[in-house]
């Protein structure tokens, strides 16, 4: 039989009684506390009725996995009073009855102070870091990447799972501010709070192992689109985040078996942050080999709309590319045609003729609005052409050639040509086009 045993167990400093009584159970099973290293240490001997205090150290920090100096210092003055410290990290502070004329460690009123504290800024920083990356996320949508993202329903995902972690957390921030309302009243009205309980449980597992549910189920998700829609190469990019997160748990596992003092972590964390990076740069490499490389080049027949097909053109199609998505709110459609004498003709831009266009179709008028405002906003000296087009509005703008922004009903076109088109063309265009 096992003399001892690790248990992966965590509990935040709302549940510092929980902590406690958790422990004193375990040792009238004759498990006795020992410590953390990976997870909590217990240790086999005779069932005793021991009782715990777990506290709140307000000299402590979210990089301490030891007792450090000021801890010690503390341990000191509590074993005067009758308890020793079994162990500490983070901010917590395990203690041990030792006399039965032990008096408590803190009075009512300092321990809620130290808990709300300590669980306060740990939830700020928590809070700060979800919502800094949501925040990249949405500013990139609404600027930079909304015509492309708003067809792909992983990236609305992960927006909608964003926004649901910025809840999730802010949830937890109403949690605790209730919760310290209620322990003040309970202090006022002269009773002892307790620090736990169900509601708190809640609150923890959602903290410490929803980011864990969260990410996994994205990354399973987010294969398994890729892969049935045939975009394994896209697929492959999810070796980078999956390799990065599993770092991330093996440099975890050593930090909590090797317990390097708070100077020590902060400077480990530093290098591993160095050593993330290093870590990723062959998976990228790996990635990039594996998913890119030339596209063959599009026969005629593969693209709705060539240079061909509304006006004279010499040569051959030298270059081509494309690009769809489609997702519940629409799709959008991309190609690219270049004309050229031979296969080297691309390289040189006055042999060329390029055209390339996207489609953008919805049944939202709203998307479309904001894609027509995006392209209207960056135009240059936009022409209005709505009557040669026929269309719902268009214009013409652009230093050279033609760039086209064209609503309809339900779709919206953006086109690029070496030249500008007359009304014969742009009929041609809107037939091959279904506009």
């Amino acid at each position: 039989m096992k003399n001892r045993k690790r248990i992966l167990k965590q509990f935040h400093y709302w549940e510092c009684d929980t902590f406690a009584e958790y422990l004193h159970n375990m040792s009238a099973r004759g498990w006795h506390f020992k410590g953390w290293k990976l997870g909590l240490i217990f240790e086999k001997g005779e069932p005793e009725d021991i009782e715990y205090a777990v506290e709140v150290f307000p000299k402590g920090s979210e990089m301490d996995t030891r007792p450090e100096p000021e801890a010690q210092e503390y341990a000191e003055y509590c074993g005067a009073a009758g308890w020793k410290l079994v162990d500490g990290r983070r901010k917590f502070c395990v203690f041990r009855k030792e006399r039965r004329d032990a008096v408590p460690i803190v009075t009512p009123e300092e321990r809620l102070y130290n808990i709300k504290r300590a669980g306060r800024v740990q939830w700020f920083w928590e809070f700060a870091g979800i919502g800094f990356v949501t925040g990249m996320i949405w500013f990139q949508f609404l600027t930079l990447n909304f015509e492309r993202w708003i067809f792909f329903d992983l990236m609305l995902l992960l927006l909608v799972g964003s926004l649901l972690g910025c809840l999730e957390k802010l949830t937890e921030g109403i949690a605790m501010l209730i919760t310290a309302h209620y322990k003040r009243k309970e202090l006022l009205e002269g009773r002892i709070p307790f620090y736990g309980g169900k509601g708190q449980v809640i609150i923890r597992y959602l903290k410490n192992y929803m980011w864990v549910v969260e990410i996994g189920a994205y990354s399973l998700i987010a294969g398994t689109y890729l892969l049935i829609a045939g975009m394994r190469g896209s697929a492959y990019l999810l070796l980078v985040p999956v390799s990065a997160g599993l770092v991330m748990l093996l440099f975890m596992a050593v930090l909590e078996i090797w317990r390097p003092s708070r100077a020590n972590n902060w400077a480990v964390q530093m290098l591993a942050a160095l050593g993330i990076t290093i870590v990723l740069i062959p998976v990228i490499i790996v990635v990039v080999m594996t998913s890119g490389g030339e596209k063959p080049v599009l026969s005629k027949a593969d693209i709705p709309l060539t240079q061909a097909d509304y006006k004279e053109v010499s040569g051959q199609i030298v270059h081509t590319d494309e690009g769809h998505l489609e997702g519940i709110l629409g799709s959008m459609r991309y190609f690219q045609v270049e004309y050229g004498e031979s296969a080297d003709s691309k390289e040189e831009e006055e042999n060329t003729d390029t055209l390339w266009y996207y489609v953008f179709q919805t049944e939202h008028p709203w998307i479309l609005n904001k894609v027509w405002q995006r392209y209207e906003k960056n135009a240059y000296q936009p022409r209005d052409c709505t009557a040669k087009w026929e269309a719902v509005s268009a214009f013409e703008g652009g230093m050279a050639g033609g760039l086209y922004t064209v609503r309809f009903q339900d779709k919206l076109l953006y086109m690029y040509s070496d030249e500008s088109l007359d009304v014969e063309q742009i009929q041609i265009i809107k037939n091959k086009l279904q506009l």
